[in-house]
């Protein structure tokens, strides 16, 4: 699934109908109420004391409504008129600012004691146009957001990177413009609840950051900047013995298998029982399907060439709603295997022709009554051409009835 910031340019892409579907969606609600506490966690901010808080890509408002709720006063800036129309729709608390990130934080000098950005600033790292430099618009971003910021303020960003590099782009560009702090993710383990969250700070604070619960990211062990020495010593004794037998099949010697105490054995799969014993595929599936779609063979019957049905008798269809349909057959589509065989059913209704295509093998159907065969049939052209000529079917169920009243009187 392709990231919206390759899609298109956030004003572009959170359109009216994105932005409605985007705010309206519960779990995107949650999701971004609980990033938003979860800054509001590492900011550490003193709620006793009044605060103003700058909400970077506030959208339409959702992680507003929270530092609403917390208590403080916010004001939200981004770059999509849609989100901030609905931000107005849904008479946010805060005052909204309708601007570009990336050309900087218009705001005076220590306006902000904090600001708080939620899945935002990975917008920057792309470039939409060619005169667009993404270095450059993150370092202006984050010079302007230091000067915006009181001594001391900090700053947390949740973001979604789409690699290591963008990661390295962002807090180069923040560490340039003299923020101190650093990188926190939660859920590290996790593909899919994995959260970075970059927590910054514009000089000293009179109350750190909170960093309770915090998981910063562990080296992997094949990274570039560990070297052969410190690999070996970080290795368990399981992965010893694995690496000591891969460089000696590398070189040719023999090699104990592999067992529990080693390495990972092959897995045994129980073999399946024999099902078609040989039968052909397509023709395995067919009986299954028929099995499945006439148990009881009736369908089958009427397909038959010899003593099935044929064009010029009269059926009674009757679906599982009781609903039921009568005509005469003019037509019988047999498909491959039968599977796809279907009947075309002709009547008139107040002088006006009517046909249907009644699929055989169709589950909803309940029943097929054959309900009159002629004693002589029409050749098969008659009925090829039957439509609006002196041949045409008349009113079928009328037909029927005048019948069962002769077949009575005799």
């Amino acid at each position: 699934m392709s990231r919206p910031e390759e899609l298109a340019p956030p004003e572009i892409f959170y359109n009216d109908s994105e932005s409605f579907k985007y705010t309206s969606s519960t779990r995107v609600q949650h999701i971004q109420a609980k990033m938003t506490l979860r800054a509001l966690e590492l900011l550490n901010l003193e709620k006793e004391a009044p605060q103003l808080i700058l909400d970077l890509g506030c959208g339409s408002g959702l992680s507003g409504e929270i530092l609403t709720e917390e208590g403080y006063d916010w004001v939200g800036m981004d770059i999509s008129p849609s989100m901030l129309a609905t931000a107005l729709d849904r008479d946010v608390e805060g005052d909204l600012f309708l601007a570009d990130l990336g050309n900087g934080v218009p705001f005076r000098a220590g306006t902000f004691d904090a600001a708080i950005s939620i899945s935002a600033i990975q917008w920057l790292c792309n470039a939409d146009s060619s005169n667009v430099d993404p270095k450059k618009r993150l370092l202006f971003f984050f010079n302007t957001l230091y000067a915006s910021l009181k001594r001391g303020g900090k700053f947390v960003a949740q973001f979604y990177p789409m690699n290591d590099s963008q990661t390295e782009s962002i807090m180069s560009a923040a560490k340039l413009a003299g923020f101190g702090g650093g990188l926190i993710i939660d859920d590290p383990e996790s593909k899919r609840h994995k959260k970075y969250y970059l927590v910054l700070t514009a000089g000293l604070a009179e109350r750190n950051i909170n960093l309770t619960g915090a998981e910063m990211e562990a080296p992997s062990e094949n990274s570039s900047k560990l070297n052969r020495k410190k690999r070996k010593l970080m290795e368990t004794r399981k992965e010893y013995i694995n690496r000591k037998k891969e460089t000696m099949r590398k070189r040719g010697r023999m090699v104990a298998e592999d067992s529990k105490f080693t390495g990972p054995l092959p897995t045994v799969y129980e073999p399946l029982p024999p099902k078609r014993q040989g039968e052909n595929v397509m023709t395995y599936i067919h009986k299954q399907l028929l099995a499945k779609h006439d148990p009881t063979g009736k369908r089958r019957d009427l397909l038959n060439y010899e003593t099935g049905l044929r064009a010029g008798d009269i059926i009674k269809v009757t679906y599982l709603d009781r609903s039921d349909v009568t005509g005469r057959i003019i037509a019988i589509k047999r498909g491959q295997r039968n599977l796809g065989s279907n009947i075309l059913l002709r009547t008139k209704l107040n002088r006006v022709g009517s046909e249907v295509r009644i699929p055989v093998y169709n589950p909803n159907i309940r029943n097929i009554e054959v309900l009159y065969k002629p004693k002589t049939y029409m050749p098969r052209a008659a009925h090829y051409y039957i439509r609006e000529s002196r041949r045409d079917v008349d009113d079928v169920e009328a037909f029927v009835r005048r019948q069962n009243g002769e077949k009575k009187k005799r």
